[in-house]
């Protein structure tokens, strides 16, 4: 059924690239930064009842929090094993006392891998987490080196995933592409970043040997299903040649990919709407990863609650793939609880009718100023 603005109804919303900020790690921001942050109005330091609120309005009916970027992964070691272990205890008491509305991914301290791990393991099973957000690389250093390998071994053993969220480049990759127009940092090097981060772990073999390993990435994959039938044919066939070149040399250790990138961005990855609500996106996005790999998320509180679920309903999707997207495949891959006992406020209210118009505004100011 479809009402008179065109929109589909679906039984359950979940969003799980939602983010919140800690005020300890607030002190500890740069100056620069914590005044963009501000910026946002307390929707970032706000995890209760006005965030559920807004969610309500807008009609989602559970987020899975995780810290604002980039989490711990810029402070001292020590600093950031204390840190990690405080507002993961803390953001599990908010999980407890809104069980139905909030999910939790861990933050992790990724400088001292081995603390990681067993931090991921310990909210996994105290505090109910359903997987860790790392925010892209840790002082230039990624997820497909060995060092980390202990972090991935134990979400594979846990069956749970790592959402790879962006973050900067590092330092020489800004300087070089993005000193003289740091506007495409957020639009574009952001995405380059974490898409490339993919294609690291993919091209070095990191999913041959954790082959039951899940990752996550947001923003409709990070710029990969566009060009994913080219990357496939390049990067595999590159690997593969590598590979047999270096059979008997000294290289030959160096880990390369047994499979195509195709089949492990069907097996392993997993990728999110965050912030990337188009209907061409989302058909390129079906058409290579298929429907089942595709989880909604909005990016609140940077992305619009409203725009979101608007983009949601009114997709060209079959109702059984709306549920889908919607919450099943978030349910599945998260194991998270069914939505029965959901407790969403879908009643009229004029904050929410007030909170409608106002996005809706917002919208078609920014579509004429961007057009």
């Amino acid at each position: 059924m479809t009402n008179k603005n065109g929109e589909k109804p679906v039984t359950r919303i979940i969003a799980l690239e939602e983010a919140f900020l800690h005020p300890k790690l607030r002190e500890l921001y740069p100056a620069s930064y914590v005044k963009l942050l501000d910026m946002l109005e307390g929707r970032l330091t706000d995890v209760g009842p006005e965030r559920i609120r807004r969610m309500d309005a807008a009609g989602i009916d559970l987020q899975v929090l995780s810290h604002v970027q980039p989490g711990v992964q810029t402070l001292e070691r020590n600093t950031a094993v204390r840190l990690s272990k405080e507002v993961n205890d803390w953001l599990g008491g908010i999980i407890q006392d809104y069980p139905t509305r909030f999910a939790g991914f861990a933050m992790l301290p990724t400088q001292s891998p081995l603390d990681a791990a067993d931090e991921l393991e310990r909210t996994i099973v105290q505090l109910g987490f359903k997987g860790a957000l790392i925010n892209g690389h840790t002082n230039g250093h990624y997820l497909d080196e060995d060092v980390f390998s202990p972090i991935l071994e134990r979400a594979q053993a846990l069956d749970v995933p790592i959402y790879i969220h962006p973050t900067d480049p590092p330092q020489e990759i800004i300087d070089s592409y993005y000193k003289d127009c740091p506007a495409m940092m957020q639009g574009w090097g952001w995405q380059v970043e974490t898409g490339t981060h993919l294609l690291r772990l993919i091209s070095s073999g990191v999913f041959d040997r954790f082959p039951n390993l899940k990752i996550i990435v947001g923003h409709m994959g990070e710029l990969i299903p566009f060009g994913l039938k080219r990357i496939n044919t390049a990067l595999t066939m590159g690997n593969w040649l590598l590979a047999s070149q270096a059979k008997g040399t000294e290289s030959a250790r160096i880990a390369c990919m047994q499979k195509s990138v195709f089949y492990y961005m069907r097996a392993n990855v997993f990728i999110t709407t965050s912030g990337a609500f188009d209907q061409a996106a989302l058909n390129c996005a079906i058409a290579e990863l298929g429907i089942d790999n595709i989880l909604f998320s909005v990016d609140d509180p940077f992305g619009d609650n409203f725009e979101g679920v608007d983009f949601l309903k009114k997709a060209n999707l079959s109702i059984e793939d709306r549920e889908k997207l919607a919450y099943k495949n978030a349910e599945r891959i998260l194991k998270l609880a069914s939505g029965i006992d959901s407790r969403r406020n879908s009643s009229f209210s004029f904050f929410s009718f007030k909170a409608k118009v106002k996005s809706r505004i917002a919208r078609t100011l920014m579509s004429f100023l961007v057009r």
